[in-house]
């Protein structure tokens, strides 16, 4: 079974042009509004799975799982479940104490079980720490083996490398599939055309790699340039200047001149006065971004507001 998408038009402008998928496992590369397009279009056909899609938080680990086992009617054993998803030590733990990571393992629990014979899911990746990732990529191997195709969003590239080589990219050309090029290629070929970026911060005389899709924004306070990802504040060795250059691809927004905001982590924005503006984000702690007058246009069109 295939699954089409139907053309999109923006302004006398094709946005999302129609496109048929093949069975198995797709990566799409996308930027954040052309997803939610996707993912809007998608949701009446097939099961749509997104990064805020929440939990009962005081339901154990095993009952999570056992209720949605039930909805779809499975009969599969719940200690297998558990051991697919590397839960079996926390089975009795109640999700909300759960770390960041396994919170958002268990949330595959529903396209696990979802009764669809395509499965759309959201940066599968999305605040997985590295141990982490071993664990998707075999979730994601388990719903592949239960006869459903999967189509897989996101904005880093490095997210669909290690799960599949049907990687696609949606931008204003249009959809294309991205070649790769192996290791015995020639020195006089051409470099590959997509790179995988991180984003280096300094913390406690250690240098971390964040995906860009981890950041939430950034800030420049008295010369220095903090990097901040979930609540906490990393010194970067690059200007505002120098990220904003290469975030920029990523979804990325210099909405001040002291502030550049991760256009995905965007909740809503707060109208002070006639010139005052912030904006809120997305994030576990209520956060406000200030938002320069100049800005608010630009901002509106990226977030296709009015």
């Amino acid at each position: 079974m295939t699954l089409t998408l139907t053309a999109v038009t923006e302004q006398d402008r094709v946005w999302i042009p129609e496109y048929t998928f093949k069975e198995g496992v797709t990566g799409l590369l996308v930027d954040m509004k052309r997803a939610a397009s996707v993912m809007h279009q998608l949701e009446k056909s097939i099961y749509v799975h997104q990064v805020q899609d929440g939990h009962y938080p005081h339901l154990t680990v095993q009952e999570t799982i056992s209720y949605y086992t039930k909805l779809a009617e499975n009969n599969w054993s719940i200690p297998e479940v558990l051991k697919t998803f590397d839960l079996t030590t926390d089975a009795k733990i109640q999700v909300k104490k759960l770390s960041e990571t396994k919170r958002n393992t268990l949330a595959l629990i529903k396209p696990y079980c979802a009764l669809s014979n395509w499965i759309l899911i959201e940066e599968p990746f999305h605040r997985i720490e590295l141990e982490g990732r071993y664990v998707i990529e075999q979730i994601l191997k388990g719903i592949e083996r239960q006869g459903k195709s999967i189509l897989l969003l996101s904005t880093n590239l490095e997210d669909l490398l290690p799960v599949t080589e049907q990687i696609y990219r949606l931008d204003e050309r249009g959809i294309h599939k991205l070649e790769f090029k192996d290791e015995t290629a020639t020195q006089n070929e051409e470099p590959a055309q997509f790179k995988v970026n991180k984003i280096q911060v300094k913390h406690q005389d250690k240098t971390l790699l964040f995906n860009p899709p981890e950041v939430d924004y950034i800030e420049s306070i008295d010369g220095t340039v903090y990097i901040n990802v979930a609540g906490v504040a990393y010194t970067s060795p690059l200007t505002l200047t120098e990220l904003e250059v290469r975030l920029q691809p990523y979804g990325f927004y210099r909405c001040h001149r002291s502030y550049i905001v991760n256009l995905q982590k965007v909740r809503e924005l707060v109208s002070w006065t006639k010139n005052s503006y912030s904006i809120k984000l997305d994030v576990e702690k209520t956060t406000l971004v200030p938002l320069s007058r100049a800005k608010l246009s630009p901002l509106k069109e990226l977030l296709g507001i009015s």
